[in-house]
C-alpha cells in the first residue's frame, strides 16, 4: 500500500513484537544487487509515523537515478522507540522534571533515552 500522498509503498511488519514501517519495498529494481537500508529514529516524545516525510522523499530520491545506478536499492524503516507510540507503557514518564516527572532520570535510562536536564 503506498504511503498517504506519494508513490512510494508502506508495509507495516510484527518484527520481535515491535512494529516495524517499511518504506520502498515495492520500488527496488529487479536489479539490484544489494539493498541499504535508513533506519529513521524519530524524535523525542514523536511516533515512528513523524518520519514517513524522510521516509518517502529518501525513498524517491534514490530512486529518480539513472537505471544503471540501481544495481544498489534503498529502503528505509522507522518504529516507535521504547515508551512512545505503540510501544508507550506510561505517558508520565516520557516527560521532564520540568514537566513535574520526579523520576525523569530514572525514566531515561529505564526507557533507553540520555538524561536531559531540563528543570
Amino acid at each position: 500500500m503506498p504511503a498517504p500522498g506519494s508513490a512510494v509503498s508502506c508495509k507495516t511488519f510484527h518484527i520481535a513484537g515491535i512494529l516495524t514501517t517499511v518504506y520502498g519495498l515495492d520500488e527496488l529494481s529487479p536489479i539490484a544487487t544489494s539493498i541499504s537500508c535508513l533506519w529513521l529514529l524519530h524524535p523525542r516524545l514523536q511516533t515512528r509515523q513523524r518520519m514517513e516525510a524522510i521516509a518517502v522523499r529518501s525513498i524517491d530520491e534514490w530512486n529518480k537515478r539513472p537505471q544503471l545506478e540501481k544495481s544498489v536499492g534503498l529502503i528505509a524503516v522507522a518504529f516507535d522507540q521504547r515508551n512512545h507510540g505503540s510501544r508507550e507503557v506510561d505517558a508520565h514518564a516520557n516527560g521532564s522534571w520540568r514537566d513535574g516527572n520526579k523520576t525523569h532520570a530514572q525514566d531515561m535510562f529505564r526507557y533507553g533515552g540520555r538524561v536531559s536536564f531540563c528543570y
